[in-house]
């Protein structure tokens, strides 16, 4: 075991320890309505930034937030307010924003007065109340309610035991065998194979489904022991003429933008 000055090295990501990042202090007054990307940083990654990025929280929720970019700089705008409300940043509070990808940031607050992250960025509530989450929406077109019966869903032989999946193994994976249920209302995405991959905070922006054809996005519901898709798939499956019998595979390429490459098995 290293002792005080060892050169072992710590336990963490390198190519994280890399990507460009920077601080800000929130003020209240100052960055309530947007706030100004420091003038180092637009100078260096600002002009390969899209108008609409996305601040990532700790429990994995997104945040749509546009770009306004100007002669005096670069300024999180349309969507920051909401952020802000969202996540209740107040006045002192130090934020960390870390680009892991083209407009996504990772954003990590630490508390002015304990200088630690506070325990609550990282909880993420779950709705519990069955008959709520259950109960449809009357004006929309492609609402699911999930039964308790058990679908025809696999994973992905590797999937058992896949803890470096997408490192070594490729992209983990998951099989639905469409049935009629699924054809007549929507399908369910595995909780477990949700809970391992992806932060339960992202079901807020839902997915997108790419398809040779092009992609499509999905929104999602959810209760403490299912999600399933809420709009989207009754499009989905018109376009790609999905029937009984189909084996859909849904390969999970970005668990960050939570982005599913899709392809399908005919009878």
């Amino acid at each position: 075991m290293g002792g005080e000055g060892s050169n072992s090295i710590p336990n963490v990501d390198p190519d994280y320890q890399r990507l460009p990042s920077f601080i800000k202090v929130f003020h209240q007054e100052r960055c309530k309505d947007d706030m100004r990307l420091p003038p180092e940083f637009v100078a260096i990654h600002g002009y390969d930034l899209p108008f609409d990025c996305r601040l990532v929280w700790p429990n994995g929720v997104r945040y749509t937030v546009r770009i306004l970019k100007l002669s005096n700089g670069f300024f999180f705008s349309s969507g920051w307010r909401e952020f802000v409300r969202a996540t209740n940043v107040i006045h002192g509070d130090h934020l960390t924003f870390t680009l892991v990808d083209v407009g996504v940031f990772n954003v990590k607050r630490f508390d002015s007065a304990t200088h630690c992250p506070p325990q609550g960025d990282v909880d993420v509530v779950v709705d519990d109340d069955e008959a709520d989450c259950y109960s449809p929406d009357i004006d929309m077109s492609d609402d699911y309610v999930p039964s308790d019966i058990e679908s025809d869903t696999t994973v992905d032989e590797d999937y058992a035991d896949d803890s470096g999946a997408l490192s070594i193994d490729g992209n983990p994976t998951f099989v639905i065998e469409l049935t009629q249920t699924n054809i007549d209302r929507s399908i369910e995405i595995p909780l477990c194979f949700w809970n391992r991959h992806i932060p339960m905070g992202a079901i807020k922006a839902g997915v997108c489904l790419v398809t040779e054809g092009g992609m499509w996005r999905c929104t999602l519901k959810h209760s403490s022991r299912k999600i399933w898709v809420k709009h989207g798939w009754a499009q989905f499956k018109h376009e790609h003429n999905l029937v009984e019998g189909v084996r859909c595979h849904f390969e999970l390429v970005d668990a960050l933008l939570v982005q599913f490459y899709v392809w399908f098995d005919h009878p």
